[in-house]
């Protein structure tokens, strides 16, 4: 399909043929079958980090690059069909801000999926920065994909999904964000049948480091109240997940340091961390708080991103 948009997305995944976004790819059509749902392939020629217009419709332009970008989707197409039925796979290729694309096709999406990064001129522009701007105005939630690389052939490897063994891993403040977050996690653990575990990262600014190990055993009335009132917050978020998702097993930890290092630790393990766009602590009318943003960065499994 060139240009020509569903009124409605199932998932959607920006696809620039780069080992990053083929393992986007990958993620995003089992995620499709799990939910029973369509399969949309994005691909913009043009670099744009940061969404700014509508994109164009390629036919419009020189004959070489829309060629060059249908041969892209299509080849994206055959690998999705893999896992699933062809007629659950559509394309799209447009001349334009990736970002913006993919920004536009959320408003009608239940989720968008991008890679950690691209590469090339014409192959490029759907990932790397593209993914931190989809995530930050994106509509519906979005999941950047990441995976262990293969020292042999430094290609990234699938990573696994959540399940036995790889929690969904969801960080917690007392923010609306963080509140959506939870419930999106639940449903991602009911699916899969994984683990919901639920994490509140204490920090205080005017904490040194060092005194972090301390907060749990002793310290001061403020670290004290600091502990209290964290334990309490995901107290209320697992008791929010066991009323919504009475069949998901919960649990809960208290952790202590910088929010999203810690949370991006756990991806070790995880088989998913979700986190809420922009929580408590960042700077008003930012669109991707710090902690999502490292989280992001850091983390070595899929991170999904609520609004």
């Amino acid at each position: 399909m060139n240009g020509q948009a569903r009124t409605t997305y199932g998932i959607v995944v920006g696809y620039d043929g780069s080992p990053g976004s083929r393992l986007a790819l990958t993620w995003a059509a089992e995620e499709a079958r799990l939910r029973g749902k369509h399969l949309t392939i994005v691909h913009s020629v043009n670099v744009a980090a940061v969404p700014a217009y509508p994109a164009m419709d390629l036919s419009q332009l020189e004959p070489s690059l829309a060629q060059a970008a249908k041969t892209l989707v299509d080849d994206g197409a055959v690998r999705a069909a893999e896992t699933l039925d062809a007629a659950q796979v559509e394309t799209q290729y447009w001349l334009g801000s990736p970002a913006a694309q993919l920004v536009d096709a959320s408003k009608e999406a239940e989720l968008v999926v991008v890679g950690s990064r691209g590469r090339g001129r014409v192959l490029a522009g759907i990932l790397g920065s593209t993914s931190y701007a989809v995530a930050a105005h994106a509509r519906c939630p979005v999941v950047v994909v990441r995976g262990p690389v293969d020292s042999s052939s430094d290609e990234p490897k699938m990573p696994p999904r959540p399940g036995r063994g790889h929690d969904v891993v969801v960080g917690v403040d007392d923010s609306d964000s963080a509140a959506r977050a939870v419930d999106v996690a639940a449903e991602v653990a009911e699916r899969e049948g994984a683990v919901l575990h639920v994490v509140r990262v204490a920090h205080s600014a005017s904490m040194e480091a060092w005194t972090y190990a301390e907060v749990a055993k002793g310290g001061t009335e403020e670290t004290h109240a600091l502990r209290d009132h964290a334990e309490q917050s995901v107290t209320r978020a697992a008791n929010r997940a066991r009323a919504r998702h009475p069949k998901v097993l919960v649990t809960t930890e208290v952790l202590y340091g910088d929010p999203g290092q810690s949370l991006a630790d756990l991806g070790s393990t995880a088989g998913l961390v979700v986190v809420g766009s922009r929580g408590h602590g960042g700077f008003t009318g930012m669109l991707l708080g710090s902690v999502s943003h490292r989280v992001i960065h850091d983390a070595a499994c899929p991170v999904m991103i609520v609004r």
